[in-house]
């Protein structure tokens, strides 16, 4: 059988960030069977540039880079030009079989692309829930073409988990699948760091996550400020990148919190970080679904999140707690769940981790890309 080609579109670069690690752990698990590029819509050699380069060839459509921030507003109105003749282009010379867009509502653009050249599979993939952040008129409407250009131009339809699905296809659209996020189990597997020592006087306190808006990290550290009021021996690691990093570090240092929390690098060995972890705080103001709330309950790390948090992302080890319930009420609930589960057994049910097992989970892509379901 022919080998198929896959052109894969980013969610922005290859940062190292969620979506990115869905794109790459698919990649990676049928790159035996699949050839694969990737589009990117950055000029920056990032985090996963180097290994993705082993399987296929990186196409660039920078947008979103001038200093000038009215000048990237002004973007909203031509960005789509770039975004669709850049794209019609790289198929048009690509022979490819399928494309696979996790670039949000614009995915639509891309697909519209793909259908005027008669590119057999295209795929938009949801992988986040509306922001209660107000958009400007011009965005309403640029969202609003976008998702009629998927409705018109994606033949299949998938999401990290029915919110994900219901944001981006609408709650009427009953061709949209879920296929959950996966992980690789063989490296988040707890077994191989039980023998690290693990200092027992301390309560390992973790967050993972870009320094953004969306995962509200201010109001992560006055949690973490209120449990280590009464829970003295808390400590707190944070692994991440983004805008919002100095406004981070000014609100440790407003709270007084130098001493008790680090800031680690994006690169960071998080199955070791997680092996060392006893609680992960995660208080997204709005999720697909969060990648790492998996990652973390596979190595065995209780997970407190807010209640936006898509119900597919509970292992077993997840506790919903929700944001307008505010700072103290968080603190006041981890501080108890700690007090009464102190000896709790945290091992995650074999069939519960096999749903997530991206070796299985890559399959169902392989099918997408093969036309195994018949794809109109």
């Amino acid at each position: 059988m022919t080998r198929k080609k896959v052109l894969q579109v980013a969610y922005g670069s290859l940062a190292n960030g969620g979506i990115q690690a869905v794109i790459m752990s698919i990649v990676r698990n049928l790159a035996e069977d699949i050839d694969f590029d990737i589009l990117v819509f950055s000029s920056k050699k990032e985090y996963y540039d180097d290994e993705f380069l082993k399987y296929g060839r990186i196409f660039r459509i920078p947008i979103r880079e001038k200093e000038n921030r009215f000048l990237n507003e002004c973007e909203h109105y031509y960005r789509w030009i770039k975004i669709l003749s850049g794209c019609y282009h790289i198929l048009k010379n690509g022979n490819y079989d399928a494309i696979h867009c996790h670039n949000e509502i614009e995915s639509g653009i891309c697909t519209l692309a793909a259908h005027l050249l008669g590119v057999k599979i295209r795929i938009s993939h949801a992988h986040n829930t509306a922001s209660p952040q107000r958009d400007s008129y011009v965005k309403m409407i640029y969202k609003f073409i976008n998702k009629k250009l998927i409705e018109m131009n994606s033949n299949v339809k998938i999401g990290c988990s029915k919110k994900a699905n219901e944001y981006m296809f609408g709650k009427k659209d009953k061709k949209a699948v879920v296929i959950n996020n996966a992980i690789d189990l063989t490296r988040f597997d707890r077994a191989k760091y039980m023998l690290i020592c693990k200092d027992r006087s301390m309560l390992h306190f973790v967050h993972v996550g870009r320094y953004c808006f969306q995962k509200n990290q201010i109001f992560l550290l006055e949690v973490f400020n209120l449990i280590r009021e009464e829970l003295k021996n808390s400590r707190l690691t944070l692994v991440g990148f983004g805008e919002d990093e100095d406004m981070i570090k000014s609100k440790i240092q407003e709270l007084r919190l130098e001493g008790y929390i680090k800031m680690l690098p994006h690169d960071t060995d998080i199955p070791r970080l997680f092996a060392n972890a006893d609680y992960m705080i995660f208080p997204s103001r709005f999720e697909g679904l969060g990648i790492v709330l998996l990652e973390a309950q596979a190595m065995g790390v209780k997970c407190f999140a807010s209640s936006v948090v898509p119900p597919e992302a509970d292992m077993g080890l997840c506790t919903y707690l929700p944001l307008y319930d505010g700072a103290q009420a968080w603190a006041e609930n981890i501080i108890d769940y700690i007090k009464d589960h102190k000896d709790e057994s945290r091992e995650i049910r074999q069939e519960v981790k096999e749903q997530y097992d991206i070796r299985k989970i890559a399959q169902k892509y392989k099918a997408i890309y093969c036309n195994d379901m018949n794809v109109k």
